[in-house]
């Protein structure tokens, strides 16, 4: 079942150890996805800057782009989201919306 409605879809900056599959140069954020448990909400990445990549990460693996999140039974998700800077003619900086299936949107700058 994908998400209809969210609680909350919430974007911080990363604080504390990075998960093992973290990539240590880049931009961190916390994405914290609130629902009913059993929800599976799609998270997807959109206007990041040519020549970096975003992706969301757990304790087992990265994801471009976007990602197929289940609310675990406590109800909350944590991700840890990264800006990964990959050419070097890229601009310094990137931002970017984050869109959930449900409508919500966050915007990092």
């Amino acid at each position: 079942m994908i998400a209809v409605l969210l609680a909350a879809l919430t974007v911080q900056p990363w604080h504390g150890t990075d998960l093992p599959t973290a990539t240590q140069a880049a931009a961190k954020y916390r994405v914290t996805v609130s629902g009913a448990p059993g929800t599976t909400v799609r998270l997807v990445a959109s206007g990041i800057e040519k020549g970096w990549i975003g992706a969301f990460c757990d304790m087992r693996v990265c994801s471009p782009n976007r990602v197929n999140e289940i609310v675990p039974p406590g109800g909350s998700a944590t991700l840890q989201f990264e800006l990964i800077r990959e050419e070097d003619g890229a601009p310094a900086h990137s931002g970017a919306t984050i869109h959930a299936s449900d409508g919500s949107i966050v915007v990092i700058r």
